[in-house]
């Protein structure tokens, strides 16, 4: 076979040689005036013949691999069946001894996640100058974590790492697994958003936060944002419309009893119980037409440590929100709209009963709302670029404490904001705040802003 595999570029060149000799013998004989029939004829049989055997050994080389391969496969079958009857021994005594374990089904569908994470997130940095309080630049960076460990587990976690004096603060935000139990129904465990606050659950990454802070109520211990439990959480057609979801037990809030600026609140910020009882909370959205939703949220606790003349206490926090995102042709652009208010009740409790801390015995039954709107125009059918990229939002917010007097004074908010979007997930931002507390000296601020998500 490798003989014959070295005639092959020498006949290349013998053909070559062949053919280039008519020619020549032309013009030899051409001194005599014509080619034979005889020798033209000789010379057709010697091309065709040199082009069938071309041929074959194209077709024999294309074939040898397969050949080898088969020889080779025969060769070592017959080595094997001619092995010694105690090498087979010993082979069978080993697998005996060391068992051949197969690889778990799980590892080699890739249910270990190994190809299924992924980074995702956002980082802002961001100026602040506001009234009664020193300029500064701050910035974070808040990476989320998301693991399918198969299609129908999964993981999810975010960590906040921002500036705080001289150090680094990071924080695990939020840490939860998920099972997807059909179309319409997925269980979690962990830490999570609260669902009964949709502003903390959609549109917190500062990325989709259209100004540079965040709402009132939302973050001043109203409602929850972060709870620690099981959940409950999905959605399904009616009709035309939609129906979405969301319900969960968790470690409830603390009431705080011994400070007299803080009695009869809620501190949504400890992640541990204080006693037996549950909170119970969750959030029903209704989507009667595209681009529109609105919703119910609510959570019932009781706050009180146990063992204590608090711990009967019951405590019960609501909201409702509201979103509109339209598209306008008179406007030459998008809409958005969110709102959202909340209120708290907390029972009617004695603080301080035996004077032992100074502000008591006081009783009041403890109540506090507050909540935001939000309106934002984009002329995003605008046929300059530049305008196009530009985004006005208007908030106004507001925030009120428990009627006690204990808690801080009404507070109101407008906020006048203006963003240019760089790219889908990076925005310059630029507001002016008028913040003015009752009874205090205002709070104005001036806010810039940029912010990136990945």
């Amino acid at each position: 076979m490798k003989i014959r595999r070295y005639y092959l570029p020498a006949i290349i060149q013998a053909a070559l040689l062949t053919i280039a000799s008519p020619p020549a013998r032309a013009q030899e004989t051409a001194t005599d005036g014509y080619v034979t029939r005889k020798e033209y004829e000789e010379l057709k049989a010697q091309l065709l013949a040199m082009k069938k055997e071309l041929d074959a050994l194209k077709q024999e080389r294309a074939v040898a691999p397969k050949r080898e391969n088969s020889e080779r496969q025969a060769l070592s079958t017959t080595t094997s069946k001619q092995a010694k009857p105690e090498g087979r021994a010993v082979a069978d005594a080993h697998k005996q001894v060391v068992p051949e374990v197969p690889l778990p089904l799980v590892q080699s569908e890739g249910l270990f996640g190994t190809t299924k994470f992924l980074l995702a997130g956002w980082a802002d940095g961001m100026f602040e100058a506001r009234n009664g309080q020193v300029s500064t630049f701050s910035a974070s960076f808040d990476p989320i974590f998301l693991w399918e460990l198969t299609p129908k587990i999964l993981f999810d976690s975010r960590l906040e790492i921002d500036l705080s004096g001289s150090g680094t603060n990071v924080n695990l935000v939020n840490a939860q697994i998920s099972y997807l139990l059909n179309d319409y129904i997925a269980l979690g465990a962990g830490e999570f958003f609260s669902p009964s606050n949709v502003f903390v659950e959609r549109f917190e990454p500062q990325w989709i936060n259209k100004l540079p802070d965040r709402p009132l109520a939302i973050y001043h211990g109203i409602l929850p944002n972060i709870s620690v439990g099981a959940q409950a959480r999905g959605g399904f057609p009616v009709g035309s419309t939609r129906v979405d979801y969301a319900f969960y037990v968790s470690n409830g809030p603390v009431l705080n009893t011994f400070d007299a600026r803080r009695a009869g609140t809620l501190d949504f910020n400890s992640y541990t119980d204080n006693n037996d009882n549950k909170a119970v909370g969750g959030r029903v959205g209704f989507l009667p037409i595209s681009g529109v939703e609105v919703g119910y949220g609510f959570e019932t606790s009781k706050p009180g440590f146990q063992g204590t003349t608090f711990s009967r206490v019951q405590a019960l926090v609501q909201s409702v929100d509201l979103e509109v995102t339209r598209d306008s042709y008179l406007l030459k652009g998008r809409i958005n709209l969110l709102a959202q208010y909340a209120w708290s009740h907390v029972d009617h409790a004695v603080y301080d009963p035996d004077g032992s801390l100074g502000f008591g015995p006081l009783a009041f039954t403890s109540m506090q709302d507050g909540g935001y709107a939000e309106l934002a125009y984009r002329p995003t059918k605008l046929n300059n670029d530049f305008l196009r990229n530009l985004e006005m939002i208007l908030r106004w917010d507001h925030l009120s404490r428990d009627p006690s007097g204990l808690g801080d004074p009404e507070e109101t908010r407008w906020t006048l904001g203006l963003n240019y979007w760089l790219s889908p997930s990076m925005v310059l931002k630029a507001a002016y705040e008028w913040d003015q507390p009752n009874s205090e000296p205002n709070r104005n601020a001036l806010l810039i802003q940029t912010a990136i998500g990945f």
